[in-house]
């Protein structure tokens, strides 16, 4: 036995945790051996995370380079599914996901324990693993005693998105009363890609006129918007005058999701477009739900000829994130169009100045027309002084490229001003005006 060896062991066990986490960490080069395995599964109950981390590490790395450990580690990470930790319940669950279908034999045999907490949670790795292997084990599970344990095979079914499971689930509608709602969200799920779509949705609107619960009654609005079927659209507009106020906004999600998709068209009339998008900008302005943010941008990149989605648009600007970008791409897009309405509409100043940093960058050529430039450089100068020290120094470096005259006179008028702008403007660039 080497010296090393003998001292990674010994580390293993020390009381020390920074110890114990730096020798986790040297012991992957002997992960081949028993002894390093046994200890390593051991170490995922370390009352210290970062010691846990390392290992969970270190099992991975082990089990990818060492042929004949996989299967070891996976039995020992599945066995803690019944510790009654939470803690070390969701840590094997979370392993054993990133596992995958290796994984699958081993928690199948704990999908089939006589605890039903076991069972559940089994199932609901399963489920995200989403091997649709298991598609027929799934089903079998809707027969379960437990509700729990059939809630997540439902759940478990919608994520692994087999075509098999859909009849499956409509026939257990009405059987399994307690789990309606997540019956038909797996659906929406499973509808999105299948080619059962129109049964789905026939189902769905049916089912939305006999029900009685509000909560299944959202859940049916949202799964026909991810089913993304333009065939539903006027059902879903006319749930956008729903006395209840949690519907109407489910479909009018629903329909941004939909008219997202390039070859959905819209057709309504203006005063229930304009009410409809002002609906839907409060739901975006409410939610954290990334993708109808990005669909709802999309679907407003088709409707730029109403100044109010304009001005939406431009409001985004100041955002500086992932949003921000895709308002970029529609600005870009429709450079022209967004230049004239800022012209000629109250535009926040430092909106404006956003666009046309923006568009001289990536529409360049837009300013060649003089009167366009002219108009520009004139509403320029005149938020000049309306805006933070920043903007000035933002709006000096656009006139150095639109209008140098104009640069050189409101850099004249900081100067006897003594104003900081032309300082740090001049400092910045190394400009010297003469007084």
């Amino acid at each position: 036995m080497s010296r090393v060896y003998e001292t990674i062991i010994a580390g293993l066990n020390s009381f020390d945790p920074d110890e114990r986490r730096l020798s986790v960490e040297a012991s992957v080069r002997f992960g081949d051996r028993e002894e390093v395995l046994d200890k390593l599964i051991e170490l995922l109950k370390d009352e210290d995370k970062g010691v846990r981390d390392a290992v969970a590490n270190s099992l991975w790395h082990i089990a990818n380079e060492f042929d004949g450990t996989k299967d070891k580690i996976i039995k020992g990470i599945a066995n803690l599914l019944l510790c009654e930790d939470l803690k070390l319940r969701n840590l094997s669950a979370e392993l054993l996901v990133k596992f995958g279908k290796s994984a699958l034999k081993d928690v199948i045999k704990l999908a089939n324990h006589d605890d039903k907490d076991i069972r559940k949670m089994a199932i609901d790795v399963i489920g995200l693993i989403g091997d649709d292997s298991v598609t027929d084990f799934l089903i079998e599970k809707l027969n379960d005693p437990d509700p729990n344990v059939v809630t997540s095979a439902i759940e478990a079914l919608g994520n692994i998105g087999n075509d098999k499971a859909i009849g499956k689930l409509i026939d257990a509608f009405q059987i399994l009363t307690f789990a309606q709602t997540q019956i038909v969200e797996s659906l929406g799920k499973l509808c999105k890609n299948s080619g059962l779509k129109k049964i789905l949705c026939e189902f769905f609107t049916e089912t939305f006129a006999t029900a009685d619960d509000p909560i299944l009654k959202c859940a049916i609005v949202e799964a026909i918007g991810k089913a993304g079927d333009s065939r539903n659209l006027e059902f879903l507009m006319s749930l956008t005058f729903d006395r209840n106020i949690a519907i109407q906004k489910m479909a009018i999600v629903s329909i941004v999701n939909i008219c997202a998709r390039e070859k959905c068209e819209f057709k309504s009339n203006k005063h229930f477009f304009k009410s409809f998008f002002e609906k839907a900008i409060e739901i975006f302005n409410e939610t954290d739900d990334r993708e109808f943010k990005l669909n709802f941008l999309n679907f407003a990149s088709k409707w730029i000829e109403h100044d109010y989605v304009k001005k939406f648009i431009l409001n985004l600007l100041s955002e500086r994130n992932e949003l921000t970008e895709k308002a970029i791409d529609i600005l870009n897009s429709n450079a022209q169009d967004f230049l004239e309405f800022s012209l000629e509409n109250e535009t926040n100043a430092e909106n404006f100045i956003d666009l046309v940093e923006i568009l001289l960058y990536n529409c360049g050529k837009i300013f060649e027309d003089v009167g366009l430039r002219k108009l520009v450089v004139d509403k320029l100068t005149n938020v000049f002084y309306d805006v933070e020290h920043e903007k000035k120094i933002t709006v000096l470096n656009l006139l150095v490229s639109l209008d140098v005259k104009t640069f050189e006179k409101i850099m004249k008028q900081l100067q006897e001003l003594d104003d900081p702008v032309f300082r740090d403007y001049a400092d910045m660039f190394g400009l010297n005006f003469a007084k």
